[in-house]
């Protein structure tokens, strides 16, 4: 079973995101900061976070650095509501990049595509 990472602080979108990905079969971890989530990735085992860019104290950008940095094994799938464009001027080298407002089945596809890679 695939283990994801859902780092975004918004409690409504992370709950969405676990039900779905839930029942899609993976094992979904949450957390509501970035100091949290790379907290989470230095204890487990993690294969894909969905990383949301606004997130207070350390924006995602930042986490994603770190990341990329010290922790090769986990991809990024960053997921936010701006343009997809934007997202790769502020994150560049994620594996894949989500509009929210493309929908949750947009998000799933982008995931099993990930997995496969």
């Amino acid at each position: 079973m695939k283990t994801i990472l859902i780092a975004d602080d918004e409690k409504r979108i992370r709950d969405i995101y676990r039900q779905v990905l839930s029942r899609e079969g993976f094992c979904v971890l949450e957390s509501d900061n970035a100091e949290a989530a790379y907290e989470t990735l230095l204890k487990t085992p993690v294969d894909i976070i969905l990383l949301d860019i606004k997130m207070p104290q350390v924006d995602g950008g930042i986490l994603f650095k770190i990341i990329d940095t010290f922790i090769h094994r986990t991809k990024v799938i960053v997921a936010s509501v701006y343009s997809i464009e934007s997202q790769k001027t502020v994150v560049k080298g994620a594996a894949d990049y989500y509009d929210k407002s493309d929908g949750i089945n947009v998000l799933v596809e982008k995931i099993r595509a990930c997995v496969t890679q």
